[in-house]
């Protein structure tokens, strides 16, 4: 009924939206001197949303939002919902639902976050939408003493705007130029610590091989006609200095701190940085390596941080060495569009997995969510059921989400390269 309530409020604003509302399109940037875009959100004068914005002093004031939305997520869904007329872009459901950039009917590139209340199963596992939240593996050093959660990342205030900014930004699907977690800000694009802007048309972090994708990212105040966005075909360009990036060179600019997994970082602070740790059970100092000392939520506090080894992220595929080296190699061709790979921006428009191509975050994972299902030892009584040598289970951390956001049933992401 609340839902039903919230669409016929809205239902003015809604149906003098554009049929197709894209990312620094429409309604989410692309704003001119006469733009009408800024009404079909807000009510300069009477808006009776209660949803609010924190200013630079930390002080909530009001978005101005149409309609009678409490939650920034459930004005999002106007449009985005399951049952939504709108955009074409059905998070709710993971769906997309129009014809001319993606597969009609397949599932959107991010997944879903799945309907409240239908509790049948479907998304397996879906990053936080709503509420706050404490990232695996975050923190500014991830031994922060007072760190959420007991060893997790710093309190953060979870939502919609929390990774998108709806006014639009420079970077893939408007995610934002600068994340706000807990009590620091983090650089990923024009902007300094604290968040402020110090250039109101930054440079983008998050680039993609889509057709049309702007060499520096979107910017303020300008159309792009030829950029032709995909939402079921996942087409991720490798981390770069956007200034610098050369259409005609695909090594031009490339910063293997940016990108999606640069990204994502900005919560998870240290599933990308190199580290220099101390391996408790080598009593030595492990220098520019993938591991890291910290802890995950599940044990009492920072004096139980232990070691964490992380598979290689934003780097060649080309770099594994292993004994079958070779199989994973000739394994590279088939991977998309099950596990996608960061390409070359070069290769806009026509990305062929390759190579010199990276292995990154969503390679392995949806943002959104996920349908996978977790069976044997992937499952939450498999993970239970291992323990080593003293009798301790080999994953303290076991919750109700096992499947993690990842892509594949089990651990399918692994054997698609590894062919074990």
């Amino acid at each position: 009924m609340r839902k039903i309530l919230l669409l016929i409020a809205v239902a003015a604003f809604v149906a003098m939206l554009p049929a197709t509302a894209m990312a620094n399109f429409a309604i989410h940037g692309n704003y001119t001197t006469d733009t009408d875009a800024c009404a079909g959100c807000h009510r300069a004068h009477t808006s009776y949303s209660s949803v609010t914005w924190t200013d630079q002093l930390g002080n909530d004031q009001s978005a101005l939002l149409v309609g009678a939305s409490t939650e920034i997520w459930e004005f999002c869904y106007v449009c985005h919902g399951a049952d939504a007329p709108g955009a074409d872009t059905n998070v709710e459901d993971g769906v997309y639902e129009g014809t001319l950039y993606g597969e009609t009917g397949e599932t959107l590139n991010g997944g879903g976050f799945g309907r409240p209340g239908f509790e049948d199963g479907t998304w397996t596992s879906t990053h936080m939408s709503e509420g706050s939240w404490g990232a695996f593996g975050g923190g500014i050093t991830g031994m922060d003493v007072d760190s959420y959660a007991l060893g997790m990342g710093p309190e953060v205030q979870m939502g919609c705007g929390a990774c998108h900014d709806p006014h639009g930004s420079p970077n893939y699907r408007i995610l934002k130029s600068a994340l706000s977690v807990g009590d620091y800000s983090v650089d990923v694009g024009g902007y300094g610590p604290g968040g402020t802007a110090l250039d109101p048309d930054p440079n983008g972090f998050v680039s993609s091989v889509e057709t049309g994708f702007p060499q520096g990212g979107f910017r303020l105040h300008t159309a792009y006609p030829a950029y032709q966005p995909n939402y079921t075909r996942a087409m991720y360009a490798k981390g770069y200095d956007q200034p610098l990036m050369d259409v005609n060179n695909g090594a031009a600019g490339v910063n293997s701190s940016k990108g999606m997994s640069g990204w994502c970082t900005g919560c998870h602070t240290q599933y990308l940085a190199y580290n220099n740790a101390v391996a408790p059970s080598r009593g030595a100092t492990v220098a520019a390596s993938y591991d890291t000392t910290y802890a995950a939520g599940e044990w009492g506090g920072v004096g139980n941080l232990m070691l964490r080894h992380r598979h290689p992220m934003n780097v060649e595929l080309n770099n594994y060495q292993g004994p079958d080296r070779n199989m994973l190699l000739g394994a590279i061709p088939s991977l998309e569009p099950t596990l996608p790979v960061a390409h070359a921006f070069s290769e806009r428009g026509t990305p062929t997995p390759q190579a010199s191509d990276w292995i990154e975050c969503l390679t392995c994972h949806r943002a959104h969510g996920t349908k996978a299902q977790m069976t044997g030892f992937a499952s939450e009584a498999g993970m239970e059921s291992l323990v080593d040598q003293d009798g301790n289970k080999t994953n303290p951390y076991v919750g109700n989400e096992v499947s993690a956001l990842l892509r594949v049933d089990n651990r399918g992401v692994c054997e698609g390269c590894h062919n074990k």
